[in-house]
Order: structure tokens, then C-alpha cells, then sequence
């Protein structure tokens, strides 16, 4: 689901079901949760819970995790025909759009200029991604999550 250019034909490929996920033992995932409107907490085996997840053949997958829980989910995706869309580092009170496919870099540029918000903008454009990319969002002051915390978007290949 490209950001800008490309959305109704992916629509018309993928559909529009959107499935948002987030560990709820971070803060920068309950803030994606909250921006979000409806997100399913990462829980139990995680290798059963993202087969689960793309059994249902969403059109994008969007997530806020730790690295690891991110590598299991990611791995089952691609076994079920997904690829990384858009990765973003959240460290302390900044993220930075890492990865990005081509059509994608929009999403990336929001959330690096999001800073401490980036989980919020994410959250806030998976939730209704036909909005197109959101402003920046400046989040309140909140207790950053000790190391690495990852923001990522998965959707079908091709």
C-alpha cells in the first residue's frame, strides 16, 4: 500500500484489511496502539500467533516491537508471501526510517520527523492508510523504552 502514488491499484490487488500489532510491555507500542484505534498485543508463541495473523491474508501488517519478536513475525510472513514494506528504529526520544521500498520513504520521512511521536504517526496512518501520510505528530514527554524498538510495515509481495 504505497503512501503516495500507486494506492488504488494496490487496493484493488490487496484489498484494504489492515491488521495492527504491538508488544504491550513497551510504551512506544501502547502509543501505536492507542494512535491506532485497534491493535492485537503480540502474545504466546509467536511463530502460532503470525500464522495466525497471515492465514487471514491482510493487505499490511503494522507493527511496534522488540527485534526479536519482529524476526519471528517476519520470518512466517515471508514464508506466506510478504515482504518489508517500511522498518523504523525507535531509540530513546527519535526514530529513523531504516528501510524503505521504493513508494514508501514518505512514511519513513514522517516518523524520523515525528521524533518521539513516531510510534503515534505509524499507528495513526495504519489505522486509516487511504488518509495518505499524516503530519508529524509531536508526542508528550513519555518515558522512552530502553533500547531498541522497532516499527514495521509488511504486505503481500508484488
Amino acid at each position: 500500500m504505497p503512501t503516495v502514488s500507486g494506492l488504488g491499484t494496490w487496493r484493488w490487488k490487496h484489498g484494504e484489511e489492515r491488521v495492527l500489532l504491538h508488544d504491550p510491555s513497551l510504551e512506544a507500542g501502547r502509543r501505536f496502539a492507542e494512535a491506532g484505534g485497534s491493535s492485537r498485543a503480540i502474545d504466546g508463541d509467536r511463530i502460532r500467533f503470525a500464522r495466525e495473523v497471515f492465514a487471514a491474508k491482510p493487505a499490511l501488517v503494522a507493527g511496534v516491537s522488540r527485534q526479536a519478536d519482529f524476526v519471528l513475525i517476519a520470518d512466517v510472513a515471508a514464508e506466506m508471501g510478504y515482504v518489508l514494506a517500511a522498518e523504523f528504529e525507535g531509540r530513546g526520544k527519535g526514530c529513523a526510517g531504516t528501510q524503505c521500498l521504493p513508494g514508501w520513504n514518505a512514511l519513513g520521512r514522517v516518523a524520523n520527523a515525528a521524533g518521539q511521536g513516531w510510534a503515534e504517526a505509524l499507528g495513526s496512518w495504519a489505522a486509516d492508510p487511504k488518509g495518505g501520510v499524516p503530519s508529524p505528530v509531536r508526542a508528550a514527554a513519555a518515558r522512552p523504552d530502553a533500547g531498541l524498538v522497532l516499527g514495521w510495515v509488511l504486505v503481500p509481495r508484488g
